[in-house]
C-alpha cells in the first residue's frame, strides 16, 4: 500500500499513513479532503490530537542529483525522492545575461545617454547651446558649456557628447559581503533549501542528516598521495602555467614539431573555459591561425586535448555551499541537524546490501545516526518520487528579438537594415546608397509589428489535465501566431493545446 500524507485542520502536517480504505471513508464522509494527488495528500476536516513521532530527513547533495530520504526511528521509509536540478543552466543564463547588458550599454544613442543623464542628476549645470565655432577658443569654450567629444564603446570616431558628464566611480560597492558565493553556488543553495522546505509540507521532520564530504581534488587524481606532496601541484616547480604546458607538450606544437607560439584555451574563457593545464595548449602561428578559422580543426584540437572543461566542476560548487547549508539547517532545526560523512554511509550501506543510489545513499544518511543499527529490508524494491527543477520566469518579451528593418523598391526587398548587422550577408541601406543613390528616394519601408508575449503565459512546469491524467508541461512543440497548438509533457507526449487544462502554475520544482 502506498503512503499517504497527512495534514490537520489547519494545513500542518501530521503522521502518514498507509490505511487506504480509512482514508477513502474519510473522503466519502466529508471528514478529508484531496490536497493534492502527487504525493497524494490530505487535510482532515475536523479536530485531532496532534502527536507525532520523530521523523529523519537524510539528504545526500549535489550539484545535478539530489537525493532525499525520510525515515523513522525503526528505520522505516516513509518518502523517498531524487530531484534532478537546473544548477548547470545557470552559467549559460548568467552570459546571456552579460551580454545583454554590454549590449544595452554599447548600442545607446546620444540622445539616451542625454535623457538617462537628465534624470540621473549627472547632465552638466553649464550646458548651454551654443556655437563654439564662433568663439575665440573652440575647446576652452566646449569645456565650459559641457560640449566633449568622448571615444564611446562601439563607436570607431570621437563622439559629441553634449551636457554629459561621468559618474564618480563606486569603489565602495564592489566590496563582497561575507558569505558571499557564485550566482552558480547560490542558486544550488537556494535548491537544497527550498527541496527541504517542500517536504516539511506534508511531514513533520524533526531531525535533519546532512552528508559532509570536503573533496581533495588531488586525491581524487592520486589515491596514493601522500600529506607532503599536496604542495606539489601541477605547477610545481615549473615557473609559470605557459612553462608547464611547454615542458608537456616536449616544447613544441600539439599538432607539429614547430616551436610554441601562442597559449590557446580550448574552451574560451568568455564561455567559462578555466586557465588551467587541461585548457590550454601550446601551438604555432599555423595551427593557431586554423584553429580560429576552421571548425574541423577546433574539433580536432577537442579530440587531441583531454579533461578540456573545467575538472570537478560539480564538486568545487559543493564544496562552496556545504558550510552555507549546514547554518541554514541548524536555522530550520535547531538542536536537531547532523552531519555525516561518505565512510558512515557506505559503512551502513555495506553492512545491509543496500544498492548505489541518490536516494538510497539519504536513506543510508538518515539511518546511520539512528539510535538503533537496523534496516528496512524493502528499501530495494521502493520507488521513489521524481522531482525536476524548472526555470520559474522568463523574461523575453517579445517572439522575435533580432527585428530587421527591410528596405523595399518596387515590392522589392533592396535592402536590409541601415548599416550591417554582424554575419549579414544581404546588402545594408549604406551599400546601396553608394550603388543606386538616384534610387533612395524610392524605397518603402516595409512595415513590421512587433508581437510580444503574455507574460501571464503557461511556462515548463505548468500542471495541466487531459482528461483525468495529470501531465507537467515540459515546453511547447508547435505554435502559430505567437500561439502555443502543441505541448510537450515530461514524459516525452506531445498534446494538443485544445486538449490541455491548464490547472496550476510552475511552482519551481515539481513532482513528475
Amino acid at each position: 500500500m502506498s503512503t499517504i500524507y497527512v495534514l490537520n485542520k489547519d494545513g500542518k502536517p501530521l503522521m502518514p499513513t498507509t490505511r487506504g480504505g480509512h482514508v477513502r471513508h474519510l473522503l466519502k464522509e466529508q471528514k478529508a479532503r484531496v490536497v493534492q494527488s502527487n504525493p497524494f495528500t490530505i487535510q482532515l476536516l475536523y479536530e485531532t490530537n496532534d502527536v507525532v513521532q520523530p521523523l529523519y530527513l537524510g539528504i545526500d547533495p549535489g550539484r545535478t542529483n539530489i537525493g532525499v530520504a525520510v525515515v523513522k526511528a525503526d528505520s522505516t521509509a516513509v518518502f523517498a525522492a531524487h530531484l534532478e536540478t537546473r544548477n548547470k543552466k545557470i552559467p549559460k543564463l548568467m552570459q546571456d545575461r552579460k551580454k545583454a547588458r554590454r549590449a544595452r550599454r554599447t548600442n545607446g544613442r546620444r540622445c539616451r545617454r542625454q535623457r538617462r543623464a537628465k534624470a540621473n542628476g549627472t547632465i552638466s549645470k553649464k550646458c548651454v547651446k551654443q556655437d563654439t565655432a564662433q568663439s575665440k577658443n573652440p575647446s576652452k569654450r566646449a569645456k565650459e558649456i559641457g560640449i566633449i567629444k568622448r571615444r564611446l564603446p562601439g563607436y570607431k570616431k570621437d563622439v559629441l557628447c553634449i551636457g554629459i558628464k561621468n559618474k564618480e566611480a563606486k569603489y565602495t560597492n564592489r566590496a563582497r559581503l561575507e558569505g558571499w558565493l557564485t550566482p552558480t553556488a547560490n542558486q544550488l543553495l537556494q535548491t537544497h533549501i527550498n527541496l527541504v522546505k517542500k517536504i516539511q509540507k506534508f511531514l513533520p521532520i524533526s531531525d535533519a542528516v546532512l552528508e559532509v564530504n570536503k573533496f581533495a581534488f588531488m586525491r581524487l587524481d592520486n589515491p596514493n598521495i601522500q600529506k607532503w606532496q599536496y604542495q606539489q601541484g601541477p605547477l610545481y616547480q615549473k615557473g609559470s602555467l605557459e612553462n608547464a604546458v611547454s615542458e608537456m607538450q616536449e616544447h613544441h606544437c600539439l599538432f607539429c614539431e614547430k616551436p610554441i607560439e601562442h597559449y590557446h584555451h580550448v574552451v574560451p574563457k568568455s564561455e567559462n573555459g578555466s586557465n588551467t593545464i587541461a585548457n590550454i595548449v601550446g601551438l604555432c602561428a599555423e595551427h593557431h591561425n586554423l584553429v580560429h578559422k576552421d571548425v574541423a580543426w577546433q574539433e580536432k584540437l577537442v579530440e587531441e586535448k583531454t579533461g578540456l572543461n573545467k575538472k570537478y566542476g560539480a564538486l568545487s560548487v559543493l564544496n562552496q555551499i556545504i558550510p552555507a547549508l549546514t547554518k541554514e539547517l541548524s536555522f530550520l532545526f535547531p538542536k536537531h541537524s547532523f552531519m555525516t560523512n561518505g565512510k558512515s554511509t557506505h559503512d551502513y550501506r555495506a553492512a545491509h546490501g543496500i544498492s548505489k543510489d541518490h536516494w538510497l545513499d539519504a536513506y543510508c544518511i538518515a539511518c546511520s545516526v539512528l539510535p538503533i543499527d537496523v534496516c528496512d529490508s524493502t528499501i530495494n524494491n521502493c520507488v521513489p518520487y521524481e522531482l525536476k527543477q524548472f526555470r520559474r520566469h522568463d523574461r523575453r518579451a517579445l517572439n522575435n528579438e533580432n527585428m530587421n528593418r527591410v528596405y523595399t523598391l518596387n515590392d522589392k526587398v533592396v535592402a536590409t537594415n541601415r548599416h550591417k548587422a554582424t554575419e549579414q550577408e544581404a546588402a545594408s541601406l549604406e551599400e546601396f546608397r553608394k550603388e543606386h543613390p538616384n534610387d533612395v528616394c524610392k524605397l518603402k519601408v516595409k512595415e513590421h509589428h512587433p508581437t510580444y508575449r503574455n507574460m501571464n503565459r503557461n511556462y515548463p512546469g505548468s500542471v495541466f489535465l487531459v482528461g483525468k491524467q495529470i501531465h507537467v508541461m515540459q515546453g511547447i512543440a508547435s505554435s502559430k501566431d505567437g500561439k502555443a497548438t502543441k505541448y510537450n509533457d515530461t514524459r516525452a507526449t506531445t498534446i494538443a493545446a485544445g486538449k490541455c487544462k491548464f490547472v496550476a502554475k510552475n511552482s519551481g520544482i515539481l513532482f513528475v
